[in-house]
């Protein structure tokens, strides 16, 4: 099992890092240069993040269809706490995705050759994957809970819910 925000940090920070070998390879290949509109790709990009911080907080609702407030509230609940649970990889255990990594590299690298602005797509998926990891984060500290993926190895997207631990403090003793 893999806590959801751990997973959709790991995505973004993949997809990050192929963003990164992506440009640098437009960059060998087609030369380093400013934009010739730079006016331009600002807005473009302030364009492009208003856009993924709307769509962030409409997922941060309950709305039917889109939010997926609702997949947290429906997932199954599990008995125990999070650290409890025997499967749980953490992301200071594996805080890369190589085939995610992989996939969007060759991906954008063959794309960015005919086009070199394509190298920056990959972006809206990370920023996306950052924001849905804020949205579960969110709903975990407000609910108490964490939220796990995979608990059935066959159906990896099914969501489930575990109380969270409680909290230690330095003297190891219980909080009051």
């Amino acid at each position: 099992m893999d806590r959801l925000v751990h997973h959709e940090l790991r995505a973004a920070v993949s997809v990050l890092a192929a963003t990164a070998v992506a440009l640098t390879t437009v960059g060998l290949v087609e030369g380093f240069s400013a934009p010739s509109e730079p006016g331009r790709l600002g807005l473009y990009i302030g364009g492009v993040l208003a856009f993924l911080l709307l769509w962030t907080l409409v997922k941060a609702t309950g709305l039917k269809w889109i939010g997926a407030v609702r997949d947290f509230e429906k997932a199954v609940r599990l008995e125990g706490t999070g650290p409890a649970l025997p499967t749980a990889r953490f992301l200071r255990d594996k805080p890369f995705s190589p085939r995610l990594f992989v996939l969007y590299l060759l991906f954008t690298v063959l794309l960015s050759l005919w086009e070199p602005w394509a190298a920056v797509l990959p972006l809206w998926s990370a920023v996306d994957w950052l924001g849905q990891a804020a949205v579960a984060a969110h709903w975990e500290r407000g609910h108490g809970m964490l939220v796990w993926r995979g608990r059935v190895e066959s159906r990896p997207w099914e969501l489930s819910v575990s109380r969270r631990p409680p909290t230690r403090t330095a003297t190891g003793a219980q909080p009051v």
